[in-house]
């Protein structure tokens, strides 16, 4: 099995390639430029496991994830985040990968996940099953396209009459979506959704 490594740390990233050359059924680790497209690098290279870094919305995100694994579907993935958001989680998790860990696991859970996924199977830290077996917690793949329409329209500074223009539908109907918005991802008010909105890579202002 050959691996790649896309983390801009250096520390992180050497010590994630020595654990992986530790394991019998990795034959070796590349190390991918971060400063150079992911997907490109990912499907040059053709490595059996991707190791991923993530660190907030200026750095890989699901869908990418998603994009990545529909042309390589052999391909297998592991995040290791310093967020610890439990919707990034849910997402990373919707998305296909087979393991996700968070900065504050131990070596043993890094080699305890590499060995789980080499052998096909998934693995998550204790932190991260905490996380998404919490029923309360909001689920972002539950918003439907049409819910994501708007959060975007929000995001723009769009009043629900001008959205309800973009979108062809009523008034009402908007700010009904708007409030099914606010109820599935736990959120209070528009300014709220904005931010959060903004921290996921939804929007951008």
């Amino acid at each position: 099995m050959t691996a790649a490594i896309y983390d801009p740390q250096f520390l992180t990233r050497e010590g994630v390639k020595k654990l992986l050359e530790l394991h019998q059924k990795v034959d070796g680790a590349d190390m991918l430029n971060t400063e150079q497209n992911l997907e490109e690098q990912v499907y040059k290279l053709s490595p059996d496991l991707l190791v991923m870094e993530y660190k907030g919305q200026q750095n890989i995100q699901p869908d990418t994830l998603e994009r990545i694994k529909s042309k390589l579907p052999k391909l297998k993935t592991l995040i290791i985040s310093e967020d610890d958001d439990p919707l990034i989680i849910r997402q990373f998790i919707n998305s296909g990968v087979e393991g996700f860990l968070t900065k504050q696991c131990s070596n043993n859970e890094i080699k305890t996940a590499v060995a789980a996924i080499t052998e096909g199977g998934k693995f998550y830290c204790e932190r991260v099953l905490d996380i998404i077996t919490h029923k309360d917690l909001p689920n972002p793949m539950e918003l439907s396209d049409r819910e994501m329409q708007v959060i975007r329209y929000v995001g723009k500074g769009y009043s629900s009459d001008k959205i309800a223009d973009e979108l062809n539908v009523s008034i009402h109907t908007v700010n009904s979506h708007r409030k099914n918005v606010l109820k599935k991802l736990g959120l209070k008010s528009p300014t709220e959704l904005i931010v959060y909105a903004v921290k996921q890579g939804w929007v951008s202002l």
